[in-house]
């Protein structure tokens, strides 16, 4: 029986049944949430920061560096942080001699544009020796229930079929950028990439989650990580292994080829280990119903495998009888005689059109 995940957000505990998602959107702050001093603030898209029951736009919260502070302060997920830091945020290296009580002066805009309620006397923004630290839990932060819900879907406890419906609302949420208005900024610049790539780390498991899943989301959020690196072999295990687990053995096979290329042009080398396995496994899908070409293609597998630990005998013993000293070496491992004995026959069988291959193995 499906289970639920239990999910913590900004404004508490949340339990996601399967087939939902935590609910979010214009009107995601209540009454009651107005009257305890919680705020909603959403950063995919664009700062926006609802309290009170009032929406609070960029420019209402005081300026650009009173809106740094703020970012500061989620950015961090309510962990304090120092006025010296916030300080470089602001000024960089050459702060001015007044930049601590400045500093001092955003906060306390800041606060009471964020003061939701009358009714609430602590205040959204604490000072703890010579720190500041937002109450994380009076604020939902859309970033914060981004990865909340990829957690929970990734958890090993949460079933695939649980698991798809909670990535495809986190997977929504970040196709809208990290607050695309803040340019010029080297600290919000760094905060994006580390984002981005716990985005594209998070496309790559989210996809090996829900492999062979209907409704594609498994290849679709392979290919999205495949973008941002198009030479992430994990992201291109994600894709192919997703194909395989649907059947998709034909277009697994063409993305594989593309895969090949790209390394061969970009890196010089063939794909991995891991990536020739998934191709192999795909190949043999592709052809299960051809027992001959079965067989053969096993063939060329263990005969590569055996290359790869320094056991192949030399190529000339291929399409000639196996010399005695190929079957001293070999005489231990049969699986590996049984592949030369197979393209051994195919190399004589060009000559015989007729000759079936199957049946002399079988024979």
């Amino acid at each position: 029986m499906p289970q639920s995940a239990t999910v913590t957000t900004g404004t508490g505990i949340e339990t996601v049944e399967p087939g939902q998602g935590i609910k979010h959107g214009a009107n995601r702050v209540t009454t009651a949430d107005q009257d305890s001093g919680r705020i909603s603030v959403d950063l995919f898209g664009g700062l926006r920061v609802r309290a009170g029951g009032r929406l609070i736009g960029p420019r209402e919260l005081g300026g650009t560096k009173p809106r740094h502070v703020l970012l500061a302060l989620l950015l961090h997920r309510g962990a304090p942080v120092s006025k010296d830091r916030l300080i470089s945020v602001l000024w960089g290296a050459s702060p001015p001699s007044c930049a601590t009580a400045t500093l001092e002066g955003y906060v306390c805009v800041l606060r009471k544009k964020l003061h939701p309620a009358q009714t609430v006397r602590a205040s959204l923004i604490s000072t703890v020796a010579g720190h500041y630290a937002i109450d994380m839990g009076r604020v939902d932060l859309d970033l914060l229930r981004y990865e909340h819900l990829v957690s929970a879907a990734l958890d090993p406890a949460t079933s695939p079929a649980d698991a798809l419906p909670m990535l495809q609302q986190a997977m929504s949420l970040t196709e809208s950028p990290l607050l695309p208005e803040e340019i010029d900024s080297e600290w919000l610049d760094d905060a994006r990439a580390i984002h981005s790539e716990n985005v594209r780390k998070n496309l790559i498991s989210a996809a090996n989650k829900v492999a062979g899943l209907p409704l594609g989301s498994s290849e679709r959020w392979a290919r999205l990580a495949l973008q941002s690196d198009p030479l992430d072999e994990s992201a291109w295990y994600a894709l192919l292994a997703g194909m395989e687990a649907n059947g998709q053995h034909a277009g697994g096979l063409q993305a594989y080829d593309q895969c090949r290329r790209l390394f061969a042009t970009e890196l010089g080398c063939a794909p991995g280990p891991a990536l020739q396995g998934v191709y192999t496994r795909l190949l043999r899908g592709a052809n299960e119903d051809n027992e001959e070409l079965s067989h053969l293609l096993d063939s060329v597998v263990r005969l590569h495998m055996a290359s790869q630990l320094g056991s192949s005998p030399p190529a000339t013993a291929l399409g000639s009888a196996i010399s005695d000293e190929v079957n001293d070496e070999i005489s231990h491992n049969t699986s590996l005689e049984q592949a030369f004995r197979s393209l051994n026959l195919l190399l004589r069988s060009v000559r015989s059109p007729r000759s079936n291959l199957a049946g002399a193995l079988g024979a």
